[in-house]
This record gives structure tokens, sequence and C-alpha cells, in this order.
């Protein structure tokens, strides 16, 4: 697997737990709720913050497929979706949008722990697997070199196109795309939290003395970037011999923004 450069694991804003928090029903079995007000990232992170432990039960729409979620705090014990189990029990969960849950506290965990893992560190290994199985279904599925860039040539959409699909992704307020000069050469979305234009320069300088601190450290070339600041979190990576920068208010749905953005950053490459 290829090495992933990454600053600092984040974590979800006051207003985000608040919006997770108010999503949330009390009955006298614990907490439910349904997976379209929030999402599996927000219900742990929240509840793993506030110190609680137990067990979260989980019914998916359309197939009623069940999944389960130990954790203690802020360490996330053990996972299973149907006959997955562990990393890739909660990798499979995590994919989940529609359906219900339903917490229950102080339930003791009386099984082998499956995962053992900060639920932040957890979510980041939960994405890069499904990054991982992704790249392996394309190789898979790869035409010959002339069919596929034949398929290309028809099918390749305007980079505009592909930043407004980003724009899309749940969490993202901005896209960036920065070239190695430091200049803005296109941008989609607003942000208030960053100035896009002062992005650029600042941007390419921190790139490029990564990249630099990559090779002499002989750890293969940098994929992911993450960078925390109090008002927004920023997501670098390249795209052909640019950098994008993917701007969010903060850290609640960094896993699943970067899971989904995946693919059409790699389609944004083929312009730039």
């Amino acid at each position: 697997m290829s090495q992933t450069a990454h600053i600092r694991i984040v974590t979800p804003s006051d207003n985000d737990l608040k919006k997770t928090e108010n999503s949330l029903k009390e009955n006298d079995n614990g907490l439910q709720g349904s997976l379209s007000l929030t999402n599996i990232t927000n219900l742990l992170q929240f509840l793993s913050m506030s110190s609680k432990k137990g067990v979260i039960e989980l019914s998916r729409q359309g197939d009623n497929k069940k999944g389960r979620i130990w954790f203690a705090g802020e360490e996330l014990l053990s996972a299973v979706s149907g006959t997955l189990a562990g990393i890739e029990g909660f990798a499979d969960l995590l994919g989940w949008e529609q359906g219900s849950f339903q917490f229950m506290p102080d339930v003791p965990f009386e099984d082998k722990k499956n995962i053992g893992l900060k639920v932040q560190h957890a979510i980041l290994e939960a994405a890069t697997l499904l990054d991982h199985r992704a790249n392996e279904q394309g190789a898979a599925s790869h035409t010959p070199t002339e069919e596929r860039s034949h398929l290309m040539d028809l099918t390749a959409r305007d980079s505009s196109e592909v930043l407004n699909n980003l724009l899309e992704v749940p969490g993202v307020d901005a896209v960036v795309v920065v070239g190695r000069d430091g200049f803005v050469i296109e941008s989609a979305g607003s942000s208030n939290r960053v100035n896009t234009e002062e992005l650029g320069a600042s941007l390419a300088h921190a790139i490029n003395g990564i990249e630099e601190m990559g090779s002499e450290l002989n750890v293969n070339v940098l994929q992911d970037m993450f960078i925390e600041y109090g008002r927004a979190v920023i997501m670098c990576r390249p795209v052909g011999d640019a950098i994008a920068a993917i701007i969010t208010p903060d850290a609640s749905k960094l896993g699943l923004i970067r899971h989904k953005t995946k693919k059409l950053l790699v389609e944004l490459g083929e312009s730039f």
C-alpha cells in the first residue's frame, strides 16, 4: 500500500456535535435515530467524545442488513456488518446512508476485540481500506491500453463538471486547484473560512517542502495531506501536475470525504 502523509487527526466541531445530539431520541433502552439525519461517523464521534460506552446496533434500509459497533470512550473495540468483522466490517458500515440505529449504553463487552483502535484512527483506517479496495476493483476492470484511451477520449469531462461533482460531496465547502507555481488554476464553491487566492501560494510552498521531505525519507510519493485550523480543515492531494485542496468546516466527515472524492480527484487529474 502506498505511503500517506497526514498532519494531525482532527475532531468534529461543537456545531456538528450539537446537530448530532439533536438528531438523537432517547427512550428506555438508550438512544435511537435515523441514519438519514446523521451518519455513523458523526454518531460514533459524538458518543465517544461524550465518554459513553456500549454498543450501537444498526439496521440498513432496503435489505435490513444488521451491524454492530462496540466502543468504550475513545476506543473502538469491535465492529460487525453482516458476515464482515473488524476494520472490514467497520468500513462497510461507514457507507450506510439510510437505515436506523440504536445506542445501548453500558452494555458489557464480553467478546474478543477485532479492532481495538482510537475512534479517529479506526475511521481513517477504514477509509484507507475502502480506497485500497476501490483501486483493486479499478485495476481488475481495466481495458487494454488503446481501448481505454479511446474510451477516455469519448467520456472525458470538463474539469468544471468534476469540480461541481466534488461540491456535491457532503461536507465540502470549496475546491481549489493550485499550480506548482502557487497560482490558482481553477476553483469551485465558496468558503468564508479560507482566502482561496492566498491559499495558492501558501499551499504550493508547503507541498513542495513536504514532497522534498518525502524524497529524503524515501517513503514514496505524497498521497494526501490533512491540515487542521481553528476554522477549517484542508485536504490536499496531487492531481496531475497540480494540487487540489478541498476545504471543509470540520473533520466530522473527513473519512467519508476522502473516500467519496477519491475517483473524482483521479478524474480531475486528467485535466491537469
